[in-house]
């Protein structure tokens, strides 16, 4: 079947509501389109004042929301909600019953509520609830308030997600106050004790007074009374939220991730799309290239790191060593136009805290993204046109080559362009040997930056195999798809977050048009299906093809196929499928049938 929409993020920002619910729907199950849109909100986030309101079942959290969103939209606020509601052990589902509680405001174009199932996840949260923030956030809502599960003293998840959290007490803890402040209580920036109006209210609000607490430089945790049914103390409660955001600042599940372990680098279509949307906000964007490495470099030679004017970035050239002395240049670089050749070296302190063994040294140039180049280069990646980016480090003079034509201020001799075109044909970046000799080692030294986007698997028959090949190509990088005619197999239930089709082999190899950075992987055992994709692959220039069976079922397959006119073809054609590394469970397959893809590809 073919794959669901990709979330529209510009339709997001005119103010679409479906498009909004869609995009959420398509980041809750890790839709097509998903990791791309969450790369797309890197330099979005982090101007919305997040709530985060939690305490134990029956307190009255989603009703005190409700009466909040009121006040709060009397202020002139934009407000979405993610209330997060517990899945059933046995059955997976989920009774979104918080958000019936807030249908007060459901209608008002200025709010936007979202129930969550936490789908077994522990702590209070869902595992999507950071990603749903960060769209609300990006999308242009003043306060995003986040409502946890309601399940006691372990639910303290939200600490690390919200700016301002709110603890909500029902009446009568009495002693129960002691047997959880080591848990829920002690992330509270407010207290809130709702139900006032209970006659056993006064003494709750003592003994919470009595524990005392702070929270950073200038913050004391006060004790509030509500009544979230009349309304009583939500104005009071809605000030003391504003006034903890002006003492505490925004922003905190920034600083959090800040401090983490870094986590992958985005992949190039990840960062140019991101590229491509700050410069459509007219934000100045700058691109620093890993142009030469010594050593144990913690990021490859041609690595990017993208960064928009306000030190928003994406993408790494360290691992993290050296980004902030490279964002700080990126943004030197948007002001005055000027590119900036820098080397770094990285100390083996350094090398250890990003997971190497050792240092070594860096060279990073920073230019600024402008139409003149960057235009036709950004132009040829959305088409998927192979290019290769010659630079002179000495003066960022530029060339795109392409393997029919060549572009640019830079000239480029046939041995420099021969060498160019070899490296784009194997997708390997690096200077270029056949530099300016006569010259210093930077001032006629030219790297060569290629551009052929991801690598493709197409896998015919959604079997066992498939089902442990495609989760892992893609973590390979590759972009996969996967054809099985047979619509009891091909479901999303059995291959999550694959583009699955259901045409019938011949029919969508003719429109996926295998190419050069194509892998074609045959796995049904049926002619029917193996024999009409191998037939075009082998009439393609797809870099590996390989057919599940034993040496008796491929002699058969070359009988069948030589008889069809192609046995000069049949050679190419890996079989048995995968290097003979001796495993048999379908998993152990897929690992040596990947294995051999990788090998082939970089060995052409």
């Amino acid at each position: 079947m073919p794959p669901p929409p990709s979330p529209d993020f510009d339709a997001i920002d005119a103010g679409s509501r479906p498009a909004l619910a869609r995009a959420l729907t398509a980041i809750e199950n890790d839709l097509p389109g998903a990791d791309a849109l969450l790369a797309s909100l890197a330099g979005r986030v982090g101007r919305a004042h997040v709530i985060g309101i939690t305490g134990a079942p029956g307190a009255g959290k989603s009703t005190l929301i409700n009466a909040l969103l009121g006040e709060l939209l009397a202020r002139d606020r934009r407000v979405a909600v993610v209330a997060v509601d517990p899945s059933s052990p046995v059955s997976g589902g989920a009774l979104l019953g918080d958000r019936v509680r807030m249908g007060a405001h459901g209608s008002d174009e200025r709010v936007f509520i979202r129930s969550l199932s936490s789908r077994g996840q522990l702590g209070g949260l869902s595992r999507k609830t950071a990603h749903a923030v960060d769209l609300f956030d990006a999308a242009g809502f003043d306060v995003v308030v986040v409502e946890t599960v309601g399940v006691g003293q372990s639910e303290v998840e939200i600490a690390q997600l919200a700016d301002t959290r709110v603890v909500v007490c029902a009446p009568g803890l009495g002693d129960e106050v002691q047997a959880i402040k080591a848990g829920v209580l002690e992330i509270a920036d407010i207290l809130v004790v709702n139900k006032a109006d209970s006659p056993v209210a006064a003494a709750t609000v003592r003994d919470l007074e009595a524990r005392g607490g702070a929270h950073g430089p200038g913050w004391e945790v006060p004790v509030l009374t509500t009544v979230a049914t009349s309304g009583d103390g939500v104005a009071a409660l809605a000030d003391r939220i504003d006034e903890h955001a002006r003492v505490a600042g925004v922003g905190r599940r920034r600083n959090a991730a800040a401090v983490a372990a870094p986590s992958a680098p985005a992949t190039d279509d990840q960062l140019f799309a991101q590229v491509e949307r700050w410069r459509a906000d007219g934000r100045g964007v700058a691109l620093a290239t890993v142009v030469r490495t010594w050593g144990s470099s913690p990021r490859p030679e041609g690595s990017h790191l993208a960064v928009e004017q306000g030190g928003s970035f994406v993408g790494s050239v360290s691992g993290g060593c050296i980004e902030g002395a490279v964002i700080g240049e990126a943004q030197d670089s948007i002001a005055d136009g000027k590119a900036r050749l820098l080397e770094f070296g990285v100390s083996d302190e350094q090398a250890w805290e990003v997971g190497l063994a050792c240092g070594g040294r860096v060279q990073v140039l920073v230019e600024r993204v402008d139409d003149e180049l960057f235009g036709p280069l950004l132009a040829t990646r959305r088409a998927k046109r192979p290019v290769a980016l010659v630079t002179r480090l000495a003066d960022g003079a530029h060339a795109l080559v392409f393997d029919d034509a060549v572009a640019g201020e830079l000239s480029l001799d046939d041995v420099q362009l021969a060498e160019t075109r070899a490296r784009l044909a194997a997708n390997r970046s690096g200077a270029l040997a056949a530099g300016d000799a006569n010259k210093g080692a930077n001032e006629g030294a030219l790297f060569v930056r290629c551009h052929v986007g991801a690598p493709r698997m197409i896998i015919v028959g959604a079997v066992h195999i498939t089902q442990a090949l495609a989760p892992m190509a893609a973590i390979a990088g590759f972009d996969v798809v996967v054809v099985d005619p047979r619509r009891a197999f091909a479901t999303p239930e059995r291959l999550p977050n694959v583009e699955v089709s259901t045409e019938w082999p011949d029919e969508a190899l003719e429109r996926l048009q295998p190419d050069a950075q194509t892998a074609v992987i045959t796995l049904t055992h049926d002619p029917k299906l193996d024999d009409p994709a191998l037939t075009i692959a082998l009439a393609s220039p797809a870099f590996y093809i390989g057919s599940l069976g034993s040496t008796r079922t491929h002699a058969k397959r070359v009988a069948r196929l030589t008889e069809a006119g192609l046995g000069e073809a049949i050679p190419r054609i890996r079989a048995p499928v995968g290097l003979d590394l001796g495993g048999r469970a379908p998993a152990e397959i897929a690992v040596a049938i990947l294995a051999e893809v990788i090998q082939t590809r970089h060995q052409q």
